[in-house]
């Protein structure tokens, strides 16, 4: 028979446990057969026995209850201690341990110095030997910025390195940054996207930049440093989609296109916001499905709309759609712009 170690182990003793109980507390001799019961006994403190040999003595259960409780109830207090301890002991640990899992095996590295990211980027770009790709959603700037961004740029181009930037739709109001392409667009590539897309500078297809969307109240222009191979090849991946769907510019400037509900198209064409972006999942490939969940909409009353656009446009087919749409001064409305506002750095990060 097992030994338990203290009461609690076990909720009731069993008959023998009580008899041979009752003999000890008579003073009778206990049967050799039933030894191992006197030493369960005394493991539960019940019994005293020091000796094979010995006489066993009985306790007062009360006495022996009431001690073993306040015991465990210490024991209990303590652990209960420790336990509501231990959140605290891990939120003291848990920044240090996140900072070593980002900068272990040279993956990915965060930054939350705006001066580094822009040392780290002047480093980064002055080592390039092939290829800068910039995506820059954040908006026209200043003349600062764009000063830093040409001397950085020029020097890379002159080793032979290409560059290609995409900036949203809206950098095409901004003077400042149309002087900057129109001096650049002779030896590098711009175009501009209506739709939305992240931020990142990826260089050589081996480092790349991108913005912080993990450490929650980061300093502004904070970034993520990324090196591991199949990460950047995915952000160049993603950079090169958003490219092909893109316009070129050269720097010409245009009116500001206003990103009203409804606006005019050719032959009196007129689309909603929704059509808008109905259409531009249709140019990005993407399922039907999606887009009606995207927005919210049954799959239904999702092709009813492609059907209205194609009646709209004069298209029998997605692909006549396409192209008409392509060609329609509405693809140009830029429905996630901010309202215009004075011009300047609206994107402090270096490019």
């Amino acid at each position: 028979m097992a030994t338990p170690s203290t009461p609690g182990d076990r909720l009731f003793l069993s008959e023998a446990h009580a008899r041979v109980f009752g003999m000890i507390a008579a003073g009778e001799v206990v049967p050799d057969s039933d030894q191992p019961v006197v030493e369960e006994l005394a493991a539960l403190g019940f019994v005293v026995h020091d000796r094979p040999d010995s006489r066993p003595v009985a306790l007062n259960p009360e006495t022996v209850a009431r001690r073993t409780m306040e015991a465990l109830l210490d024991e209990a207090a303590a652990r209960v201690a420790q336990l509501s301890a231990l959140p605290r002991m891990a939120d003291q640990l848990t920044g240090q341990y996140a900072r070593g899992q980002w900068r272990a095996g040279g993956g990915s590295e965060y930054i939350d110095d705006p001066a580094v990211v822009n040392a780290r980027l002047d480093d980064v770009v002055g080592s390039a030997e092939k290829e800068i790709l910039s995506a820059q959603p954040g908006g026209p700037r200043d003349a600062v910025q764009l000063a830093r961004s040409l001397e950085r740029d020029t020097a890379a181009l002159d080793r032979g390195v290409t560059k290609r930037t995409l900036y949203r739709a809206s950098a095409r109001d901004h003077a400042v940054t149309g002087e900057y392409v129109r001096a650049m667009s002779a030896r590098a590539e711009y175009r501009t996207l209506v739709a939305a897309f992240e931020r990142c500078i990826v260089v050589d297809r081996r480092v790349a930049f991108i913005s912080n969307h993990l450490v929650e109240g980061a300093p502004e222009h904070s970034a993520w440093q990324i090196t591991d191979r199949a990460m950047v090849a995915y952000i160049a991946e993603e950079f090169d989609a958003k490219w092909r769907r893109a316009d070129p510019w050269h720097g010409e400037l245009r009116g500001r296109v206003p990103a009203v509900d409804t606006v005019s198209g050719p032959g009196g064409v007129r689309t909603t916001r929704r059509q808008r972006e109905i259409l531009r999942d249709i140019v990005e490939g993407r399922p039907q499905q999606v887009t009606a969940s995207r927005l919210g909409i049954s799959l239904r009353t999702l092709t009813g709309e492609i059907a209205g656009l194609k009646d709209r446009f004069g298209a029998s087919s997605l692909p006549e759609l396409t192209y008409k749409w392509a060609l329609s001064p509405d693809r140009l409305v830029d429905d996630e712009a901010p309202a215009a506002g004075p011009a300047g750095a609206v994107d402090g990060q270096a490019a």
